[in-house]
């Protein structure tokens, strides 16, 4: 039996933010990671992260059919090793609008989480090496630039975004988030710049920091009502973890309702059906998932500046030498922060530009030149739910997205399509963009509906199964503890009231940073010092 002071369920974005913050005051910390290392060659080079996906480091989950999708059912993949997702995202760097994290407090009830609350949190945990101003950090563990591999379409691309009234934007994570610009991405000299990287790694030095990879948590041990620990499936053997001070989940907003649910912790009513015995009838567990949906729109090219030629060895022995060249690439180059209606409170559509095919999560592989202008949905008011198969902690979770079940989405979608056909269609992009692949030209505007429904994926932005909320609207109170329970809480991206509008992995640190302080009692120092810019 092992026995700690805080016990973290999950090493990723959150969770090794937590491991080094409630360690650095000598705490005993155990991590229970129920993937692996995160040592796989992969992981570091930018450009091939989708060649994780359904590998041995991805949950490789699997939606239930989505209504909203013509019953398509989703690939859902999630990072399963040191670092979770951010050891297998595309490393973007974004915050959201100032506007998410106000609306928390207003519609929500998430006091200490307004914009001007969370900004010092961002900032501590940020290296910018790019920009110097009252946005950003400069001395946290996690680097973030503009340096890496572009392509000469991405200046086009922002060009002809420009030339199309689209203002031009330097920081999407400053002042203003609309506009059109270049991504940040967290990686340093051309490599990836993970969580584990930045927070866990260095936790990891010290004597009271235990990880243990291949730990799959099979339910929270419980006092009463009270979280002592957890039971833990490890090389096949049943384990138990005891926590002296409190138990945090930090699983993601799959895994993390999915471990409450096992706990008795969820929905009586389908806790009843699956034959769990119930002790917190919390009826939000699992539910108020939100995720963007992303359309994908292909162009052909005659260019050879794009990705088609990436599996040449030349390019692998350049970024070996020095971490410079394609595969420095994150993919996602520059983007279009815009909104469909002027009336909103924040930018709705985060128009992605790639210089190359990315296609059905990266799997379908063409060997001819082709252009993406991503059109991922931030504004969705669309949510679906995690529920359980069975009681057995191997399986997976159900889920249902619920992606477009709303038709005033899909004609939002069709209004950004309308937007990226103009940028696409202008002087400055017309050397580079061909003739439109996916959709195809003989697909009208009658049959547009259709497709966005056909063709739809998601942005890998799955949270709010957890979320803030007061009683009986919500799974966890502002200070994250879950009700019904003490002596635990959930930190991570399903605690999120609504999803905010933009990538969700720095906002996931966001809350590992703000979540370790509240644990901590420190965060009414923060607040104090909190500056409104």
């Amino acid at each position: 039996m092992k026995q700690c002071d805080y016990l973290i369920v999950g090493a990723g974005s959150a969770g090794s933010v937590l491991a080094d913050r409630l360690s650095a005051d000598g705490a005993r910390v155990l991590v229970l990671e129920a993937g692996g290392s995160d040592d796989d060659p992969m992981v570091k080079i930018p450009a091939l992260f989708a060649g994780m996906f359904q590998g041995p480091n991805d949950w490789n989950y699997n939606s239930d059919p989505e209504p909203g999708l013509h019953g398509r059912r989703l690939f859902l993949p999630r990072g399963k090793m040191l670092g979770g997702c951010s050891s297998m995202n595309a490393l973007i760097y974004m915050r959201g609008a100032r506007t998410d994290y106000d609306r928390w407090v207003d519609d929500f009830g998430a006091t200490g989480w307004s914009y001007n609350e969370v900004l010092p949190y961002f900032k501590r945990s940020e290296n910018n090496a790019d920009i110097h101003d009252e946005y950003h950090g400069h001395d946290g563990g996690l680097h973030v630039t503009r340096d890496r591999w572009l392509s000469p379409h991405a200046e086009s691309f922002i060009d002809a975004a420009a030339a199309s009234g689209i203002a031009r934007n330097d920081d999407f994570n400053g002042a203003q988030q609309d506009g059109t610009g270049l991504f940040q991405v967290t990686a340093e000299h051309g490599r990836r710049c993970s969580a584990a990287d930045a927070f866990l790694r260095p936790a990891m030095e010290r004597p009271n920091v235990e990880v243990v990879t291949g730990a799959l948590v099979r339910r929270i041990v419980l006092d009463g009502n009270r979280a002592v620990g957890v039971e833990y499936i490890e090389n096949g053997f049943l384990h138990t973890a005891v926590a002296d001070r409190e138990v945090i989940l930090s699983a993601g907003a799959y895994n993390s309702p999915k471990i409450l649910m096992l706990s008795g912790i969820g929905p009586a009513d389908h806790l009843r059906d699956i034959g769990i015995d119930i002790i917190v009838d919390s009826p939000h567990v699992g539910q108020n998932l939100q995720d963007h949906p992303l359309t994908l729109l292909h162009w052909d090219t005659d260019s050879t500046d794009t990705f088609s030629d990436l599996a040449q060895p030349a390019y692998m022995d350049q970024w070996l030498a020095d971490g410079t060249g394609k595969l420095s690439s994150n993919a996602a180059e520059a983007a279009v922060l815009w909104r469909s209606d002027s009336s909103l409170p924040a930018a709705d559509f985060q128009m992605v530009f790639v210089p190359g095919f990315f296609w059905d999560h990266g799997f379908r592989r063409p060997t001819v030149g082709g252009l993406t202008i991503g059109l991922s949905y931030n504004g969705p008011s669309s949510s679906g739910s995690v529920r359980l198969h069975s009681s057995d902690p191997t399986a997976p979770p159900r889920i249902v997205s619920n992606l477009l079940s709303q038709q005033s989405e899909v004609d939002a979608v069709i209004r950004a399509i309308g937007l990226a056909e103009e940028i696409a269609g202008r002087p400055e992009l017309s050397a580079a963009f061909g003739e439109r692949v996916n959709p195809g030209r003989s697909i009208g505007k009658a049959e547009l509906a259709a497709w966005v429904r056909a063709d739809t994926q998601h942005m890998y932005h799955p949270t709010s199964t957890c979320r803030i909320g007061v009683p009986g609207e919500g799974v966890v109170d502002p200070d994250l503890k879950v009700y019904g329970i003490e002596g635990l809480r959930v930190v991570d991206a399903s605690i999120m009231p609504r999803i905010v509008s933009g990538n969700t992995n720095a906002p996931a640190i966001m809350i590992g940073e703000r979540g370790a302080d509240l644990i901590l009692g420190k965060s009414s120092d923060v607040a104090a010092e909190a500056v409104a810019v």
